[in-house]
């Protein structure tokens, strides 16, 4: 008899590209939920940002439990629970983020100053070429 989908789905690595949009996220808007063994990362932003939650839902594809929920004026959605988010759980534990400061590359750090207001993620203004480039270099 085959295993469930989620126990597979947590042996699945996430690409480079999920882990920058990941921290970004949990050092933004985004937060982890549940103990160890058990952590997952729940996403929740005013419903006014739509189409950057969906953003966030579509790069994290089968990491996300759900999809995109309205409650209220928020949209959100949370992954499954992941080994990832036990080896990052340590690293947002403390006052002191710089260690995943180091670990951003420009994607990571876009994804966090986007949730905190700052920029505003718009992948239309972008030429095909420079959109891959960008996940690339990620």
């Amino acid at each position: 008899m085959g295993e469930y989908p989620e126990r597979v789905l947590r042996r699945v690595v996430p690409d480079p590209v999920q882990i920058q949009i990941i921290l970004g996220s949990l050092l933004g808007d985004g937060r982890l939920e549940g103990c160890a063994g058990a952590r997952r990362l729940r996403i929740t932003h005013h419903q006014g940002r739509a189409e950057y939650v969906w953003w966030k839902y579509e790069r994290l594809g089968t990491f996300a439990a759900h999809a995109p929920l309205l409650r209220g004026d928020q949209l959100e959605f949370h992954t499954i629970a992941h080994p990832v988010f036990d080896d990052v759980a340590p690293l947002f534990a403390g006052s002191d983020r710089k260690r995943v400061r180091e670990l951003l590359a420009p994607l990571g750090l876009a994804v966090w100053m986007t949730d905190v207001g700052r920029l505003r993620l718009r992948a239309e203004v972008f030429l095909p070429t420079q959109r891959a480039a960008a996940l690339v270099a990620s």
